[in-house]
């Protein structure tokens, strides 16, 4: 008990002493969101290039998870963010910009879902509230920082901590990321049960089944 009361705290330090870190990929997220949204005149699908492979990388996911067994498709969806999780962090060692990169293109390709609904005349406000935010509010904090640590991580190869060199920066990150990390998988797993038992529903509930 005093071992998990330690945890917690430790996990809320490290947290707190990287709000800014962890404010600068949400920051980097809505931007991408924005930009599909407003940029270009209003041209909802400028973005289909740079999000067509997510796209379908994320259509092959869902046919594969939501066509499991429930169990099995949470533990798809559970392996498959904590997959990009790691990837926004360790792959932060090139200056930063895959996690950026990451950051702005799954905001851009939520925004360009949005305003495609919008634009086909479904409710795109609908299908945020009840399709993508119970489970986002699970799964965004848990990516914002993992890509924190690896925008940090970025950041800190080309300028080391003070009184630290680029091999001893990356192992303190390293090991603060560790540190956060169980609290990380705690919003995976929880994100992904939302998403297979009780988003759909949701969906259900307004016809929005279709295009989930």
């Amino acid at each position: 008990m005093e071992r998990l009361k330690l945890l917690k705290t430790q996990t809320r330090s490290i947290i707190q002493q990287n709000y800014n870190w962890i404010f600068l990929a949400a920051f980097f997220f809505f931007l991408g969101i924005a930009f599909s949204l407003f940029s270009l005149g209003g041209n909802w699908f400028f973005l289909t290039e740079l999000t067509a492979s997510q796209q379908e990388l994320l259509q092959q996911m869902a046919e594969l998870i939501f066509n499991s067994n429930p169990l099995v498709g949470v533990a798809l969806l559970f392996v498959n963010n904590l997959f990009a999780s790691m990837y926004v962090v360790l792959l932060g060692v090139i200056l930063g910009l895959p996690p950026l990169l990451a950051l702005f293109t799954n905001g851009a390709f939520l925004g360009t879902v949005l305003a495609s609904l919008g634009h086909g005349g479904i409710g795109a406000l609908g299908f945020f509230f009840l399709g993508v935010l119970p489970h986002g509010l699970f799964e965004l904090p848990a990516f914002f920082l993992a890509a924190a640590f690896g925008l940090k991580l970025g950041f800190h190869i080309i300028f080391p901590l003070p009184q630290k060199r680029r091999v001893e920066s990356f192992i303190f990150i390293w090991k603060e990321f560790l540190s956060v990390l169980p609290f990380v998988l705690i919003l995976l797993i929880t994100a992904a049960a939302v998403e297979i038992f009780i988003t759909p529903h949701l969906l259900n509930l307004v016809e929005f089944s279709a295009v989930y």
